[in-house]
């Protein structure tokens, strides 16, 4: 399966350059102040971060994008943290502009999940007003509408994003420019299919292995802080809606959590991005080949190479 091969080259040049972790460490320490903010309960801080690592996150994908790429050209080739550099400042505008088209699709998709979500509310508010005894019927048929709608609409949006996961790598190891990198996207994924849904399922099952740890922990006490609310609030000892500071993560688990995440990341972006760029280079990614002789032919004029 191609998926699968791709996934043997992702690893074995992970394993000759393990420098490539050091990429993956550095996109980690990007989200960490963001994640231990919010552990922490503090306000408006981390919406700032959020913010922040929008505009400084695509100089380091790019930069490990490039590493990966290079780590990939053959068995002994070697990368450093000098390429990361380069192609992060060479590749990072353009990378930028495409993470602001993403960015505006996931937006354009949200307000019409609002406003499909408000047609369907008035019109079973506005059915059950006017159907007087079948007004039970018509809120159970408008619920089934709305549940129809909104999944025919998550479902585009998978399929959207299917479509494109791979505008990053186009950028910067296909060439691409910001808005032509879908494109490219869009043609090896319509042409490559099933190995696509299958680097997608590795890819998926790989993202959700790697964060079991911090995201099971985080609803495990989030899910107790939850039960101790409720029987401090049965016993009289805090007023209802109201939530006591000292029921939060404390200082040493947002620690343990945020160094336990860094890792999570740091294996988990270096896996995912050498993968890419192995899966994008093994199906060409809208490439033009060379197939042709090149140089002088027995009459001393040049050959033109031919292209597929």
């Amino acid at each position: 399966m191609a998926a699968i091969s791709s996934l043997k080259t992702a690893l074995q040049s992970i394993g000759s350059n393990p420098v490539l972790f050091l990429g993956g460490l550095l996109a980690g320490l990007i989200t960490l102040p963001q994640l231990g903010t919010q552990l922490a309960g503090i306000p408006f801080v981390p919406t700032v971060l959020q913010v922040l690592a929008f505009f400084v996150t695509p100089f380091v994908a790019a930069g490990i994008y490039g590493m990966a790429d290079e780590a990939l050209e053959s068995a002994e080739s070697r990368t450093t943290l000098s390429t990361l550099t380069a192609v992060g400042r060479e590749k990072y505008v353009p990378l930028l502009l495409a993470n602001i088209v993403e960015l505006g699709i996931v937006i354009a998709f949200g307000i019409v999940f609002v406003i499909v979500t408000t047609v369907v509310v008035l019109s079973i508010g506005l059915g059950a007003v006017a159907g007087g005894g079948g007004g039970d019927l018509a809120i159970g048929g408008g619920v089934v509408i709305a549940i129809v709608a909104l999944l025919l609409l998550f479902l585009v949006f998978v399929l959207v994003n299917f479509f494109i996961q791979f505008f990053p790598v186009a950028v910067v190891v296909g060439e691409s420019g910001a808005i032509e990198s879908f494109g490219e996207s869009y043609r090896l994924v319509r042409n490559n299919i099933v190995p696509a849904l299958g680097y997608s399922v590795i890819q998926l099952v790989a993202g959700f292995l790697v964060s079991i740890p911090v995201t099971g922990f985080i609803f495990f006490r989030t899910f107790q802080n939850l039960q101790d609310i409720q029987n401090l609030q049965n016993a009289g000892g805090v007023a209802p809606g109201t939530v006591p500071s000292g029921l939060g993560f404390s200082t040493t688990e947002i620690v343990a959590i945020a160094a336990i995440s860094l890792a999570a990341q740091m294996l988990l972006t270096t896996f995912q991005y050498t993968y890419a760029v192995a899966f994008f280079e093994a199906h060409d990614g809208g490439h033009t080949k060379q197939v042709g002789p090149t140089g002088p032919d027995i009459d001393g004029e040049s050959v033109i190479p031919k292209f597929e």
